[in-house]
């Protein structure tokens, strides 16, 4: 984008001055460019484009200087060297340059590796924060620049030293003791742990027996609708879960015969008003635990609509930001949007408006201290209502926005208030209790209906009196057992991870989703379950590094760097009183500690190759059942219960094409495969079809007719093909229906640009000459197919 200038008048003077903004996604650059006009040039830097160099060998692979207080060593993420190159041009260009990523420790970080990288000076270079994209809030900010805050800079370097420790320390420490490949972070494993914890509370869970009584009543005054009361205490004891005569059959029926010729007598009548007071406006946790209970979005998918809502939505109007920031843990508004708020509220909803202005606290659960110099998650403009956007959203960022605009106008309502009924009855030796509720004032459940549930079942009472007689209709007496511990989703992750002081707003989706790619965990039907490889994990490194995987060590490390945040304590001193202790506790388990060996599977199942028993054993894509008999048998199977389906038997057994023997379903990063279980002495593969089926490559001997060297079957993303293993030569022949197509020869052409060999290749639309340079160089010229 060229750089725009703007001209002003000064002491009589024209003075142009050319000013550049610097935003790290191309989405908030767009927005903002149609904002301001011509009046500034704005580029996106694309995230990061500096990283924590990972060359060499030993510690200086970790990128970290341990002899000079820490200091990482940083470079250019070669992805991002072409966008650096164009950010070095447009800021030659510019007399002014605004550091515009955002608003908090990541943010901060990304404007000082602009600023380093880019060799900008103080003079030049200013950083600018808005909580939210609009033309008001990002012209407020041009009109108030500061210099970069190191201490945010200094808390985000902090965490990102700490984490390359302990994953650089950990991850080769696993490679020696459980499977090559394997990886562990300072705040995912606490997260694997918790989910593992869960796994064994599941397992360990013994139902308990209990018995429910509930009668159907009447009175026999007219239009007296009937109602449900339950059986609460029998001869002074608790009846229902742990209760003395509820807790087998024959005690249970014992009770009911006793029942069903009583007389049954009110005996108290009580009347209380309550009231419900609205939730407080969205902070990220609560956004991403309410989306994924109502609307059923996974965290990662709110966060990504949430993005797009703060970065901008074409409207009417042009492009504006709909959402103020997405990542904060405060439940502040700001007094601006409030009197907006309640303004509304007082024009649309009057009877509904609160008397004076609600004022949330900002420390979430767990006593946290929030980060209160962002605002709550709510609408830039509550005007722009949810009808009014629907046109210019799609059904995902209409869900989620009509979520926080609801949640944001009802924060600032009036109660919801109810009279709740309790009645209390005699009946033989049991006194019975019926629950009542009626809505009195609807208050701010009017755009937010409830989220909590409520504990008690509430009904329609009749009018009932002390003393009053009633008609009993029918008893009943259900079995009922306990339920074993709710597993994880995603959810109520985020909240025990919340409450337990871990993590922070921006790194929720993160930590999910590391834990899910490593293999860790995996998510069925929306719960949770620990692998036998994550648990197999959990369990080394907490007998390892307890204090790696303890949830208060974790919790107060982050109010740490917090502190770091608020200058009250350096991140060197930090990081030192960590690594210090760590490191000598790294080398003891690695000298001390023994390989995990492969516990006896007690399945059915015996080795495919040999037919002796099988032992659980771990790679770095999770675990297999392997041949006790191995290194001299090397018969391997899936693990049952590994994946949604990894692992099962098939029912129509495959067979090895080539030798023979039992063929398995395994997955890795790319998906299921079948694979021999005479690896590594027969490697044969096949891709699945549509129908889960193997597809084997077909069996084809050619030479090659550019230089006679006998070719390979391969696999390739387009299909299978006949490769020249010769790296001079690398020619290529699609296998279409089971025999190779017949292309073009390239004859020694060489590519213009770089001087490399060409060789033909095939795409949709037919052959192509390709350059070999790629992908340094990616020159293509056409070819016609020989007929």
């Amino acid at each position: 984008m060229p750089v725009k200038k703007m001209t002003e008048k000064y002491s009589g003077k024209s003075i142009s001055k050319r000013r550049l903004i610097i935003v790290e996604s191309p989405a908030k650059a767009n927005t903002i460019s149609k904002l301001l006009g011509h009046s500034y040039a704005v580029h996106a830097s694309v995230g990061h484009i500096r990283d924590i160099e990972s060359k060499g060998r030993g510690k200086k692979a970790f990128g970290i200087d341990f002899e000079n207080g820490y200091e990482p060593r940083y470079t250019i993420i070669p992805a991002k060297k072409k966008n650096v190159a164009v950010l070095l041009k447009a800021v030659a260009k510019a007399d002014e340059i605004y550091l515009a990523p955002d608003p908090d420790r990541e943010g901060e970080a990304i404007a000082w590796h602009l600023k380093e990288a880019l060799e900008l000076d103080d003079r030049r270079a200013m950083r600018i924060t808005y909580q939210a994209v609009t033309k008001k809030a990002v012209t407020a900010a041009l009109g108030n620049p500061r210099q970069i805050d190191m201490r945010l800079v200094d808390a985000q370097k902090g965490r990102r030293v700490l984490d390359r420790i302990v994953g650089f320390n950990l991850s080769p420490f696993l490679w020696k003791k459980v499977a090559k490949k394997l990886s562990a972070g300072r705040v995912q494993s606490v997260a694997v742990r918790m989910i593992v914890e869960k796994e064994r509370e599941i397992g360990a869970f013994v139902p308990q027996e209990y018995w429910k009584i509930e009668a159907d009543l009447h009175s026999t005054k007219e239009d007296a609708s009937p109602f449900v009361a339950t059986l609460t205490t029998w001869e002074g004891e608790n009846f229902g879960l742990g209760g003395k005569f509820s807790s087998t059959e024959s005690e249970a029926r014992r009770v009911e015969e006793a029942l069903r010729g009583a007389d049954y007598t009110v005996f108290e009548v009580q009347n209380k008003e309550t009231s419900s007071r609205p939730a407080p406006p969205f902070i990220t946790s609560t956004l991403q635990q309410t989306a994924s209970s109502q609307l059923r979005f996974s965290i990662r998918k709110t966060m990504q609509v949430a993005q797009k809502l703060y970065e901008g939505i074409e409207i009417n109007e042009g492009p504006v930001g709909l959402i103020t920031y997405m990542r904060t843990d405060s439940h502040r508004l700001d007094h601006e949007a409030v009197s907006e708020i309640r303004n509304w509220i007082a024009r649309e909803y009057p009877q509904y408006l609160r008397k004076s202005e609600l004022i949330y606290g900002t420390k979430p659960k767990g006593g946290v201290k929030a980060q209160d110099a962002h605002e709550a998650i709510r609408p830039t403009s509550v005007h722009r209502t949810p009808e009014l956007m629907k046109s210019f959203l799609s059904n995902e960022q209409f869900k989620l926005y009509e979520l926080i605009w609801r949640r944001t106008i009802a924060s600032q309502m009036q109660n919801a208030r109810y009279s709740v009924t309790t009645i209390k009855l005699t009946a033989a030796k049991g006194e019975f209790e019926a629950k009542g509720r009626v809505t009195l004032f609807d208050g701010f459940t009017v755009l937010a209906p409830e989220i909590r549930k409520v504990k008690e079942e509430y009904q329609d009472l009749p009018s009932l009196v002390k003393g009053e007689t009633l008609v009993l209709d029918a008893l009943r007496n259900e079995q009922n057992w306990t339920n074993p511990p709710y597993r994880y989703n995603e959810a109520s992750l985020v909240k025990a991870l919340e409450k337990q002081g871990i993590g922070r707003p921006s790194t929720y989706a993160a930590i999910i989703q590391t834990i899910r790619e490593r293999g860790y965990v995996r998510l069925e039907k929306r719960a949770f379950h620990a692998s036998e490889l994550g648990i197999a994990v959990n369990d080394i490194l907490f007998k390892e590094f307890p204090n790696i995987l303890n949830y208060r060590f974790t919790a107060e490390m982050e109010t740490n760097l917090d502190a770091v945040e608020r200058g009250e304590i350096d991140w060197r001193e930090l990081v030192d009183n960590f690594y210090k202790p760590f490191a000598i506790r790294v080398e003891e388990a690695i000298e001390k500690s023994e390989p995990l060996k492969g516990r006896t599977w007690e399945g059915e199942q015996k080795c495919p190759a040999c037919g002796k028993s099988l032992v659980l054993r771990y790679s770095k894509s999770g675990a297999f059942l392997g041949c006790s008999g191995y290194p001299k048998c090397k018969g391997v199977m899936s693990f049952p219960g590994e994946g949604d389906d990894d692992g099962e038997i098939d029912e129509e057994p495959v067979t090895c094409p080539k030798c023979g023997r039992l063929m398995f379903l395994k997955s890795n990063r790319f998906g299921k495969f079948y694979s021999c279980s005479g690896y590594p002495e027969c490697k044969t593969t096949a891709n699945l079809s549509a129908e889960g089926r193997p597809v084997f490559l077909p069996d084809i001997k050619l030479d090659c007719d550019e230089c006679d060297t006998p070719m390979e079957v391969k696999s390739k993303m387009r299909g299978p093909a006949m490769v020249c293993p010769n790296p001079d030569c690398r020619r290529e022949l699609p296998i279409r229906d089971g025999k190779p197509v017949s292309l073009p020869k390239a004859n020694g052409v060489k590519c213009e640009k770089c001087g490399s060999a060409m060789i033909v290749r095939l795409s949709k639309r037919g052959p192509f000459l390709a350059c070999t340079g790629f992908p340094k160089c990616r020159n293509t010229k056409k070819l016609a197919l020989q007929k």
